[in-house]
């Protein structure tokens, strides 16, 4: 696996031309000197809703793998209890795995529902088998990149659910969440390196600046993996020491990642404060 991240960088630097123009482009201002007093958000009746998992039949032997997979992991199963052991809702939220007809997950503000797609599975299982993984170890990646993409899916759920107030893009919000999720316990940690693996690959498909969406509403494939990589490193930076060791994770950005994670914890804590089960994050298994 670390072989497959590290193969990603080199994606980095054949693009760090342009991505350095747009930054220089987009420079933002430092806040931290100025103070205001914080308003807490108001807890509201949010204990109806529940999480509910839901397969839906695969058609094709490809997807059928996938529905095996899932259905064998328990994995909506899994999913749906630690979210409703963690944090109120107002409405039933279905988890949905399906054929989408393309490798895709999304949540559905309209019906309610947070819909993993099959096809996703499939794409995955080409990356990961590309680079030489097999067997159980292959079947673990797919298992916990689905877990990370399921979190991600949750970040927008709850944003739109309890109406949460925040500033910058949803998806790099939603991937935070993400990240806050799966570093509440050391032993889901290694999640996060496979996610991070598994944006590094699709990172490896692009071969022009074509090949990059700089307009799309999330963050560059390359980009991601990096923020994950910071995320699980600012989180135990003695426990993930390696990242550096092995040049994973650019010691430029790894400096300041400790704060930068402690920041999404300290702000998803408040967001999330009046809606914890139990006003405790203490559930999060």
């Amino acid at each position: 696996m670390k072989n497959n991240i590290l193969k990603y960088s080199k994606v980095l630097g054949i693009f760090s031309v342009a991505l350095i123009t747009i930054s220089s482009l987009t420079g933002c201002n430092d806040s931290s000197d100025s103070k205001s007093e914080s308003i807490k958000p108001e807890p509201t009746n949010t204990s109806k809703g529940k999480f509910i998992p839901i397969y839906e039949p695969a058609t094709n032997a490809e997807n059928r793998v996938e529905e095996n997979l899932w259905r064998s992991r328990k994995l909506l199963e899994g999913y749906t209890e630690e979210m409703n052991d963690f944090v109120n809702i107002p409405n039933d939220i279905k988890v949905v795995a399906k054929e989408c007809k393309e490798a895709n997950a999304f949540y559905d503000s309209d019906k309610n529902t947070i819909e993993l797609c099959y096809e996703l599975g499939v794409e995955e299982r080409k990356m990961f088998t590309e680079e030489g993984d097999s067997g159980v170890n292959l079947e673990n990646e797919l298992y916990q990149s689905a877990v990370g993409t399921l979190f991600h899916e949750a970040g927008h759920a709850l944003i739109a659910e309890l109406d949460l107030k925040i500033t910058g893009r949803e998806e790099d919000v939603a991937d935070q969440l993400a990240a806050y999720i799966l570093t509440y316990n050391d032993e889901d940690k290694d999640y996060l390196i496979t996610v991070a693996d598994t944006y590094g690959l699709a990172a490896q498909r692009a071969t022009s600046l074509d090949d990059l969406p700089f307009y799309d509403s999330h963050s560059l494939d390359a980009q991601r993996a990096t923020n994950f990589l910071c995320y699980v490193y600012g989180s135990d930076m003695k426990g993930f020491q390696n990242l550096i060791d092995d040049g994973v994770l650019n010691k430029e950005r790894a400096v300041d990642c400790e704060h930068e994670y402690q920041q999404i914890v300290d702000a998803w804590d408040f967001l999330l404060g009046p809606y914890f089960k139990n006003q405790s994050k203490n559930n999060i298994s």
